[in-house]
């Protein structure tokens, strides 16, 4: 397992910290990360957590350059991959309102909640399981399928 980190300036003099990690064996890229607003509004769920660890959509123009490099070395992405149903059935609901008291789980948020979103979307594999499903207020369901909101993070 290897690391690769290095700091970006951006276009406004703020700096990004990027982080690439491989296993150089299986030629395999398992994680990228980057602290621009543009990677932290696309990235996908990592099970468990909403927006503080994350798998990746897609690099940003900061990961992009290193990623690239490492794919025409025969690296390949780690896609991850998810169990479970297309449609939420009656026991994903009962459990996540059950956890989430029926109020919406955006963070500070304390509005009744009355959507339910899957964070790692569907076109992207996602399921709608427990771990990949927050009740929220239909407010921050609207700000965050619209992309209003970005860096958002539930409880």
């Amino acid at each position: 397992m290897r690391k690769i980190s290095w700091k970006k300036k951006g276009s406004r003099e703020e700096i990004y910290d990027c982080c690439v990690k491989v296993i150089d064996k299986q030629k395999l890229i398992y994680w990228i990360d980057c602290t621009c607003w543009n990677f932290v509004n696309r990235r996908l769920g990592f099970k468990g957590d909403f927006s503080d660890r994350k798998y990746y959509a897609s690099s940003c123009k900061h990961l992009k350059p290193v990623v690239d490099a490492l794919i025409k070395q025969g690296y390949t992405l780690k896609i991850p991959k998810m169990e479970g149903p297309d449609k939420l059935t009656a026991e994903v609901r009962r459990l996540v309102i059950e956890r989430s008291g029926e109020t919406c789980e955006f963070n500070g948020c304390e509005l009744m909640a009355r959507r339910f979103h899957r964070q790692i979307r569907g076109s992207n594999g996602g399921k709608y399981t427990v771990e990949n499903t927050k009740h929220l207020c239909i407010e921050h369901h609207k700000l965050i399928h619209s992309n209003e909101f970005p860096g958002s993070k539930a409880k």
